[in-house]
């Protein structure tokens, strides 16, 4: 199928709306399905139809995302499911950059190199 972000047909718009949708309602969020006592899984950004994007569990576990859309939970609670853990062992949302962009600065107190210089 070919990229339908730039197409105007009913059908492409509402399949863009979806992702769009949902790719926002998970923006720093965990995932849990429907159902009681289910797990909180990752979410990990997928391709979906024509090269859109839809969350989905971080594990692999197989769910059809169109009735995944609008059916899990956008859950800001830790993530529980053992195969998310194995895959990122840190089940916190990573924080974003907000400054521009700056890379952090690796202060490592171990390397000397610098302070031989002035020695020599």
């Amino acid at each position: 199928m070919t990229n339908i972000e730039h197409r105007r047909d009913p059908t492409s718009l509402a399949l863009r709306a979806i992702s769009e949708r949902e790719c926002a309602r998970f923006r720093n969020r965990n995932l849990r399905q429907p159902g009681k006592g289910r797990r909180v899984h990752a979410v990990e950004l997928r391709e979906w139809i024509g090269g859109l994007k839809m969350p989905t569990p971080a594990c692999h576990q197989p769910v059809d995302p169109v009735s995944l859309a609008g059916g899990s939970e956008a859950v800001t609670q830790r993530v529980d499911c053992e195969r998310c853990l194995t895959r990122d062992p840190n089940p916190f949302t990573p924080l974003t950059v907000i400054d521009g962009g700056q890379l952090t600065l690796d202060f490592d107190t171990d390397d000397d190199s610098c302070g031989d210089t002035a020695e020599r």
